[in-house]
């Protein structure tokens, strides 16, 4: 059966290779309005950033949501840092996993006042799931924009990590 953390590895480095091809992109390209799930393809970025972010530190912790607005980034170096900084908590949190830990209620409370509750481990499936169709969303605008998507299948991936 595929990991947990596996899974999140996999995500991380198709994550990299979107990255290394924003990092050929002007700025404006980045940051402009493409009616997309939100904003810009910066804005999907920082979403699934997000996403990890909410569901693992913050709705898993009972601390609410992430208090992150797309506007606190300018530019991809910003959103970089984002990402290593939600990468080094969720580094931490596989560290301390225990089994019994995936059967933990975690609550998300809409703005309406609605609660949903999942599991640990109904989250731990749903954030790279998100992730990666968000990714599929970003490899859409760049065959749009005639991008080279730099898509890295799961296959690929496992190959690479037996090297």
């Amino acid at each position: 059966m595929l990991g947990y953390e596996e899974l999140f590895d996999y995500f991380k480095r198709e994550r990299d290779k979107i990255v290394s091809a924003l990092e050929k992109m002007p700025l404006d390209e980045f940051t402009r309005n493409r009616e997309l799930s939100f904003y810009s393809i910066k804005d999907v970025l920082v979403h699934t950033v997000l996403v990890e972010d909410n569901w693992l530190h913050y709705r898993a912790a009972g601390r609410g949501e992430a208090q992150v607005k797309f506007d606190d980034f300018k530019s991809l170096d910003d959103v970089r840092r984002y990402m290593r900084e939600v990468d080094q908590k969720t580094h931490e949190l596989f560290k301390r996993l225990k089994p019994e830990d995936l059967r933990k209620e975690v609550r998300r409370v809409y703005p309406d006042g609605r609660v949903s509750v999942y599991t640990l481990e109904q989250v731990l499936y749903h954030v790279p799931i998100e992730v990666i169709h968000h990714y599929g969303e970003i490899f859409a605008e760049f065959w749009r924009m005639n991008v080279d998507a730099p898509y890295y299948s799961y296959l690929n991936y496992s190959k690479d990590k037996e090297k």
